[in-house]
């Protein structure tokens, strides 16, 4: 999972390079914007049902900090510049304490991000924006059923990092700005070791930030060109490593995913389609003959894909199982997808998404696939 994931941050970050050098190298003056921000928050731990776990929670206040470093593209011209407000794209870096961290740890995160502002900042003093955040967490006290038995939210030292945040920014002067943020912390291994409840936080955080050069402001009006719709097929081989039971090995879970997609804007596509997973080590796992039956499952899958620009995307999805067995942990009726994936220029995507029942991870699925389009828009 460790690699999985620092391939994904640098997938993120070379999406970022990319785009900014794309948008770049068709102007006389290569020129963007570095932001430094430094974030203090403090929250509350979410409890996960059980009598251990919501008392762990009860007693489990914690401080975290937060330090990043974004980039703003200074193309007023860019499509996805004017589609997203003039967003910061960049990466950080966050540590947390707890009151409990002899059980939870001491948790520590690299994490790739975006700020997108909800209207054009313009000369506004005091504006909103929204975070989203992923990357790998480290240092955790992981479950152990001798030397740590109360920590029965996550059995990994290294886990996923996901952030949520809506952001009220106060502009000081062009370069300084502070800011508070209420939202959403997800710690988890996508079942990759149990047990995996996860590590629901929600923090409260005050913040600033510094341009080292203040940004020149947005002051015309948007203009993008009329969207054309159009329609593109996704094919996507999965795999990804499941753990059923504490103490027990890991075993592949493969898929093939075939979608049809509508592209109706240059943020959203949306469609329907097909998954077929396979589940590994049927026999080991439950004394019994593996057959094609216990084996295979299949869905049919509503598809969203949010781009972010022309390369990098965010698919979510929501499926209802044809067919499923809960001896290969498909414990609910439907299932829900997201993650990040990049599209390269030759049609190829990759990519990681978790697949969860109501929100319980089942795998983290890695992917690479092709895109079959013929897309209109000049970007």
């Amino acid at each position: 999972m460790k690699r999985i994931i620092i391939t994904l941050l640098l997938i993120a970050i070379s999406a970022t390079t990319i785009a900014q050098s794309d948008t770049l190298s068709n102007q006389k003056t290569r020129k963007y914007s570095k932001v430094w921000n430094l974030s203090f928050e403090q929250g509350a731990m979410l409890g996960n049902g059980t009598e251990v776990g919501d008392q762990l929670a009860e007693a489990s206040y914690y401080n975290g900090l937060d330090l990043r470093l974004g980039f703003r593209v200074n193309d007023y011209s860019d499509i996805y510049n004017q589609v997203y407000r003039l967003p910061v794209m960049g990466i950080g870096w966050y540590s947390s304490t707890f009151q409990q961290d002899e059980v939870i740890g001491k948790p520590n995160a690299i994490y790739y991000y975006f700020d997108m502002p909800i209207r054009f900042e313009r000369n506004r003093k005091i504006t909103m924006s929204y975070l989203a955040a992923f990357g790998l967490s480290y240092n955790f006290n992981p479950y152990d059923e001798v030397s740590n038995p109360g920590d029965v939210f996550i059995g990994s030292y290294r886990n996923c990092y996901v952030n949520l945040a809506l952001l009220m920014n106060y502009h000081i002067t062009p370069k300084w700005t502070t800011s508070l943020s209420v939202g959403f912390k997800h710690f988890s291994n996508g079942s990759f070791k149990q047990p995996n409840y996860g590590i629901n936080l929600v923090p409260v955080a005050l913040s600033v930030s510094y341009k080292p050069k203040a940004y020149k402001p947005f002051e015309g009006e948007k203009i993008i060109p009329e969207f054309i719709s159009h329609n593109q097929f996704n094919i996507a081989l999965i795999a990804g490593s499941k753990n059923y039971s504490e103490g027990e090995p890991n075993y592949l879970k493969a898929g093939l995913s075939v979608n049809w997609l509508r592209a109706f804007s240059y943020k959203y596509k949306a469609g329907l389609g097909l998954d077929v997973f396979y589940a590994g080590g049927y026999e080991e796992r439950n004394s019994a003959t593996a057959t094609f039956a216990n084996t295979m499952s299949y869905a049919v899958v509503g598809s969203w894909e949010w781009a972010l620009n022309k390369h990098l995307y965010v698919p979510i999805a929501f499926a209802v199982y044809l067919k499923r067995s809960e001896d290969n942990g498909e414990r609910d009726g439907f299932y829900e997808r997201v993650g990040i994936r990049y599209r390269f220029n030759n049609n190829m995507f990759a990519g990681i998404t978790i697949k969860a029942h109501k929100g319980v991870a089942d795998i983290f699925e890695w992917t690479i696939g092709y895109t079959l389009k013929h897309d209109p828009n000049k970007y």
